[in-house]
């Protein structure tokens, strides 16, 4: 709708996960590079933590983007799981792999013959395993005991858990300790900086093909105040901007419309603070 008055190819503030529009921050950068780390190394656990919207999935799909061809990658989304055994379910789903009508045993050495053929077949298989913080501390546990699975000196597999900060209070059980002592990779993802804002707002405009300013100074400080800096949050209040911004016919959004923008949302139920 406002893309040709503002001289887009798309809508640069979709609410899903993009890789393509992904903005490096500092913290950002750092855990991608980690995680990279971790991917390319045999080191043990890695667990990226930040709040809902703050860009972990598409920080995700930037990995898997960059995927080397000697590593398998099993992505788990559902981990509303009530026991083990149904987590161990969906991480063979994840491997293209039937678990139907086998209980756990047989899931555990299904599970275990797979991850025995790619190290056979040269490849390191991997599972991220997102929104972890839905698991309880028992299927944690048993996730470290896969860590047991191993050829020669080798681990036959590697997880990267992420989740919201809850996973982080989760994992201070005492009883984790022997999981936490695996994790070679621990990493928050902050919420966005002013300058970062900033960067991130004519990042992913560039990307859409912006040739112009749309967005003022003091518009972007508005959005940074009352989004906290969280991507998702940002996202939503520019994308509203811009439509706004369209309806008005103004090439050049203000703190004005964007205080309109704010007090329309804090009427809904979007998280916007006050």
């Amino acid at each position: 709708m406002y893309e040709a008055f503002y001289g887009l190819n798309e809508k640069p503030f979709l609410m899903r996960p993009d890789a393509q529009y992904l903005y490096l921050s500092k913290g950002h950068q750092a855990a991608l590079s980690m995680l990279e780390y971790v991917f390319m190394s045999q080191s043990g656990f890695a667990v990226i933590t930040g709040e809902i919207g703050s860009g972990k999935t598409s920080l995700i799909r930037k990995l898997l983007q960059n995927n080397d061809s000697s590593l398998s990658v099993g992505l788990v989304n559902n981990t509303h799981v009530e026991s083990f055994e149904e987590l161990l379910q969906w991480m063979l789903l994840a491997c293209d792999l039937d678990p139907a009508e086998k209980g756990k045993v047989q899931l555990y050495k299904m599970l275990s013959d797979h991850l025995m053929q790619k190290y056979s077949a040269g490849q390191r298989p991997i599972f991220i395993i997102d929104e972890a913080q839905n698991l309880n501390p028992d299927c944690i546990e048993q996730l470290r005991m896969l860590s047991n699975l191993n050829a020669d000196k080798y681990d036959l597999i590697q997880l990267v858990l992420v989740g919201q900060p809850k996973l982080r209070e989760t994992l201070a059980d005492p009883k984790l300790l022997p999981f936490v002592h695996r994790v070679a990779v621990d990493c928050h993802l902050e919420p966005l900086d002013l300058e970062e804002t900033h960067a991130y707002i004519r990042h992913r405009l560039m990307i859409a093909g912006a040739q112009h300013e749309i967005f003022n100074n003091s518009s972007i400080s508005s959005i940074w105040e009352a989004s906290g800096g969280i991507p998702r949050i940002i996202n939503l209040l520019c994308d509203t901007a811009l439509l706004f911004g369209f309806a008005e016919q103004l090439t050049l959004i203000g703190d004005d419309l964007i205080q309109d923008v704010i007090n329309d949302k804090r009427q809904s139920l979007s998280p916007i603070s006050a």
